[in-house]
Order: C-alpha cells, then sequence, then structure tokens
C-alpha cells in the first residue's frame, strides 16, 4: 500500500509498538538516570575484573580450585563488562549477566560429560541472547516514543 492510499482509507491503521519489538526488548529499553545506569555499569565492571584477577592469580599459583575457571570467568566477563559499558543508559544487560553467572556456575559444578555439555551449551546460549537482546534495546532507547 502505498502512502497516499493509507491516509485516504476510510479504516484507522492501528500500528502496535510490539508487533515490530518484543515486549521483553521494549521492557528493557527503559532508560535509566546516567549517574545510576553509570554506577551500575561501573560496578559490574570492577566486580568482574576483581573476579578476573582472583581467576588469573590462582590459575598462576597452581591452586585453579580456589577460584573460577580462567577461560569461561575472561570469556564471560568480557562480553558481561563490554555489554555494561554499551547499554549503561539501560539495564538490559542484565539477561547476559544471568547468563554468565550460570555458565560459570555450570563450569564449577560437576555433572555428566553429557550434561555438563548440554548445560554449558544453553548457558551460552542465554548468554549471547542477552547480548543480542541488549543491543536491540539501546537502539530502541535511542528512538523517540509517541
Amino acid at each position: 500500500m502505498s502512502q497516499a492510499q493509507i491516509a485516504s482509507s476510510p479504516y484507522p491503521i492501528e500500528v502496535v509498538e510490539d508487533d515490530e519489538v518484543g515486549g521483553l526488548v521494549r521492557s528493557l529499553s527503559a532508560e535509566l538516570p546516567s549517574a545510576l545506569g553509570n554506577l551500575l555499569a561501573t560496578i559490574v565492571v570492577l566486580a568482574t575484573l576483581v573476579l578476573g584477577i582472583w581467576s588469573l592469580v590462582a590459575t598462576w599459583t597452581y591452586q585453579p580450585q580456589n577460584a573460577l575457571p580462567l577461560f569461561q570467568m575472561s570469556v564471560a566477563g568480557t562480553v558481561v563488562a563490554l555489554n555494561a559499558i554499551y547499554a549503561r543508559r539501560t539495564f538490559s544487560y542484565v539477561i547476559t549477566l544471568i547468563g554468565a553467572i550460570l555458565w560459570l556456575w555450570v563450569s564449577v559444578t560437576p555433572f555428566l560429560p553429557f550434561f555438563q555439555v548440554v548445560l554449558q551449551s544453553v548457558t551460552v546460549t542465554i548468554m549471547l541472547v542477552g547480548v543480542v537482546f541488549s543491543l536491540a534495546a539501546v537502539q530502541l532507547s535511542k528512538k523517540p516514543r509517541f
């Protein structure tokens, strides 16, 4: 339908925002006050740095059982920290944070090898879906709302 046909149509056309963008993304795109968003992102970044350094030191001192696995901590910490920095005006990185915490928990919990692989792949998927939702929520938060 062309723009002229839409304007001359006797039937009202309802545009529902949630049809285009999911409800979860819409709810995650709410903007935080600047100071609060920066504070939360700073706390997340500092926490990932502290946990990463703790894992690195424990690995270097040949006591990796006293810390989180270095590889998982490095990957999860980098993904969460970069996502928190990018989405600091929203709290949309919460799904990524939950996925990273679950991935680290599954990494240190002894499961049968099959279940370990399945649970790690599920938690990494949750983390990556959180990144996608976060990117979409940040883009949506930059658009004007009517």
